[in-house]
């Protein structure tokens, strides 16, 4: 059931391997299985829930989820919880519940009741049908100790910093009395002309983050979308003339290397307009030019008021951590005749994209003929300036010592050191890997949906409950309504002997190629009984008996007599059971799809056994995401160790599986997959032949070979034989293995650079130093045998 993306529509990645590792250590630490199962279907739900068992608890929201626009919320959360009863059913129950959404079980005694109460269980999970903006529903943070201490010592210092920047003292108080009387001197001069506008809204059209800060900035957060255009709402007084407006692009420390902008230091803007809002509607205000201090080539100021979308004005070439200003004048000075509302809207619409401003802040001027290098203060700075010392009331102080605090050059050290940490603490936050976890709300009411229709409201409203039939198994509980914990509970309870039996079956076919019962997702009438019903019986109940010790029975079963027979069939046993259906003998199958890249890795010495984390990418051919959009995206293979890891870490693309496991029969687990097919295709043998990680991988291995002490042609074919296939080759398999060596020596003789190139696949550089007229034909061999039916099979 597991993947690493939602599958449906962009088919976009979700942070969910945290519960892979769980999993994994779960197995290896031979948790007991009942808290195994109570874990994953209510883990949240337990008394004082660990951060484990918050993680295992992602279990229920591991399904298929849409962001694609126009979902309709009903219809996509019906899907969820009819996903959840197909998964729980089949995984704990071996059950076919899921032919229960639409109509009654056509076989089983399963009703659509039981369908749709199994569902309410799941009810009171916090999730919407339809996800936006890749934000996927409750999730948790999961620092490495080494970041949990880290931010702990982060927020230590914001909060002595922050006290320091609020906290008078002598110097400060005297630093404002100057301050304050600077001003007022300038004020006498006409210097100060700039009044620095607040917002009473602030609006994003593509979802950008917009937050307005103390000294009249505003400063993105959050998406970053290619294009975006932003309006700001800004109250005016009918008394104020207007006749320029000043943009400061600002820079900031979460802006890329403390730059202008979140899209590389850059921004483009492409057109900056000023509308006049009242009750009457809007009115454009006509705007005469533009100068700035600074323009990017031919991205000149006055390509902001052109009225082109693909013209703008930017400011690369020079210093992108740079305060760069933009000055519009009016063609008329604006008077208004009433309070307003001056509307200014930015727009980011070129072709560069996420070429967005990240921090900035309009001004305003009334002087005739403004220019940029003038002075400015917010209207109720200078009125709290205005006011005598022994005037100002408690409020008043307090706020116009606010403002100077944060700009006087004395507190600069500290300003700067309480932003550099907040800048850490931000891209920690990010680092930090997230998980997707159930999150129990209020339960929302479940309905039977008559034939599963989303949109019919007919049906009764239904409780939480098991199947109606299993009489036996009735939870006894006061509760009015039950939970998932009670269904974990019921699960693995001595009144359900079906989980039992459908996971010790499970592991009768992880170690025999079969289970006991052959169909595996199915312990109904449509499926198969099983081949030997007592010793079903035996291992449930010894299963149970041990504590539901899974390492226990593994012991069991691999050190029987059954286990440890030949997988050569008499003709006698061939003759009588040819499908082994008495496990007279053992079972000979091909590997799943991950075990064969592992092996491939293992025999050349390239595998790294690492345990846990995120997932990896192997290589992949190019092109193959073209047609995958939404966004588009584009593969690229992960370098260094994470490209030997096994298998069990790959990505898991669901609409684009990998190239090579799809070839294997991995299913795409867009549902989850009790029982893999097995089917043998051309397409497998051309993998083995030319996906890069085996090419790689026998070229490793054929060096090896070549720095082998064995010197003789047949001693090296038959030491690889055996490392690959765990015997030593027949005469006429070591014959054909050594003319294909011959053959394919002479054919590199003639062109030598044929084996050169071999080196150039993969990122592994064995064999480089190796003559390339034996290397190429070594790797032909080592490929042979990575392809032989023997190699990729379970014997």
């Amino acid at each position: 059931r597991y993947a690493d993306t939602v599958g449906y529509h962009g088919d976009q990645p979700y942070s969910v391997w945290p519960y892979r590792d769980y999993v994994i250590n779960a197995f290896n630490k031979n948790m007991p299985f009942d808290q195994f199962t109570l874990e994953q279907i209510a883990g949240d739900l337990v008394p004082n829930p660990t951060r484990s068992q918050k993680v295992a608890s992602g279990f229920n929201r591991l399904h298929m989820i849409t962001a694609e626009g126009g979902a309709q919320d009903k219809e996509y959360l019906a899907k969820y919880a009819a996903d959840r009863v197909r998964a729980t059913s089949g995984v704990w129950l071996g059950a076919t519940m899921g032919c229960a959404e639409c109509h009654d079980h056509k076989f089983d005694p399963y009703t659509m009741k039981d369908f749709y109460s199994m569902a309410a269980f799941f009810g009171d999970l916090k999730e919407k049908g339809f996800y936006g903006g890749s934000k996927w529903g409750p999730k948790m943070p999961l620092p490495s100790p080494q970041q949990e201490n880290e931010q702990k010592q982060l927020k230590k210092t914001v909060e002595s910093l922050e006290k320091v920047l609020v906290t008078s003292t002598e110097a400060l108080v005297n630093a404002q009395l100057d301050w304050e009387k600077q001003l007022m001197d300038l004020e006498l001069a006409g210097q100060l002309s700039w009044h620095p506008l607040s917002a009473k809204a602030i609006h994003s059209v593509n979802g950008t983050e917009l937050i307005q800060q103390s000294d009249g900035a505003i400063l993105t957060r959050g998406p970053k979308p290619n294009k975006e255009n932003f309006e700001i709402e800004i109250p005016i007084k009918a008394t104020r003339k207007i006749t320029g407006i000043r943009l400061e692009a600002l820079t900031h420390p979460s802006m890329d290397e403390n730059s202008l902008s979140r899209g590389g230091g850059n921004f483009v803007l492409s057109e900056f307009e000023l509308v006049i809002k009242n009750e009457e509607g809007e009115t454009p205000v006509k705007l005469e030019s533009a100068q700035a201090d600074f323009a990017q080539g031919s991205f000149e100021a006055s390509k902001a008021i052109d009225g082109k979308d693909e013209t703008g004005w930017a400011v690369d070439g020079k210093n992108r951590k740079e305060t760069r200003q933009l000055l519009i004048t009016l063609q008329e000075p604006l008077l208004l005749d009433r309070d307003a509302t001056l509307v200014a809207r930015l727009e980011h619409q070129s072709k560069h994209e996420k070429h967005v401003i990240g921090r900035f802040r309009l001004s305003t001027t009334s002087v005739p003929n403004p220019v940029l290098s003038e002075t400015g203060i917010p209207d109720n700075v200078y009125r709290l300036v205005s006011i005598p010392w022994e005037e100002r009331s408690t409020q008043e102080t307090a706020e116009l010592a606010d403002y100077f605090y944060g700009r006087s050059p004395i507190l600069e050290p500290a300003r700067l050191q309480l932003a550099a940490a907040k800048s850490r603490i931000q891209k920690l936050e990010k680092d930090i890997p997230t998980m997707l976890v159930s999150l129990s709300v209020e339960p929302r009411p479940m309905r039977i949906l008559p034939r599963g229709n989303w949109m019919d409201d007919s049906g009764p409203v239904v409780k939480p409950a098991i199947p109606g039939f299993m009489d036996y198994g009735k939870l006894n509980s006061s509760k009015e309504r039950l939970s998932r914990l009670d269904l974990a509970n019921w699960l693995v309870s001595e009144q359900n002997p079906l989980t039992a039996r459908n996971f010790v079956n499970h592991l009768w076919k992880l170690y025999f190629g079969y289970g006991l019962a052959r169909v595996m997702e199915d312990s109904g009438s449509q499926g198969t009984p099983p081949t030997h019903p007592e010793l079903m019986d035996w291992l449930a109940s010894e299963f149970v008996r041990s504590g539901w010790d899974i390492k226990h029975m593994v012991r069991l079963i691999v050190n029987s007599q059954t286990y440890r027979q030949t997988s050569t069939p008499s003709k006698t046993l061939a003759t009588m059971d040819p499908y082994n259906q008495l496990f007279a003998r053992q079972t000979r199958y091909r590997l799943d799809a991950e075990m064969i890249r592992d092996q491939a890795l293992d025999i050349s010495g390239l595998l790294v056994r690492q345990i846990g984390g995120p997932s990896v990418r192997p290589y992949q051919p190019s092109g193959y995401y073209s047609q995958l959009n939404f966004p588009k995206r584009t593969y690229k293979h992960d370098k260094g160790n994470s490209q030997y890891r096994r298998g069990l870490y790959t990505h898991w693309q669901r609409t684009f599986l990998h190239p090579m496991l799809k070839a294997f029969d991995a299913p795409t687990r867009e549902e989850c997959t009790a029982q893999r097919p097995r089917s043998n295709t051309p397409l497998q043998s051309l993998n083995l032949l030319n996906d890069p990680s085996f090419v790689e991988a026998a070229r490793t291995f054929a060096a090896g070979i070549l720095s082998s002490p064995a010197k003789a042609d047949h001693q090296r074919i038959r030491s690889a034989f055996e490392s690959v296939v765990l015997r030593q080759p027949t005469h006429r398999e070591l014959m054909i293995l050594e003319q294909l060596l011959t053959e394919t020596r002479e054919g590199y003789s003639g062109e030598p650079e044929r084996g050169q190139e071999l080196v150039k696949v993969g990122l592994n550089q064995a064999g480089e130093k190796c003559p390339p007229v034996e290397l190429g034909a070594w790797t032909a061999v080592t490929r042979a045998l990575f392809n032989l039916h023997e190699t990729i099979t379970r014997y």
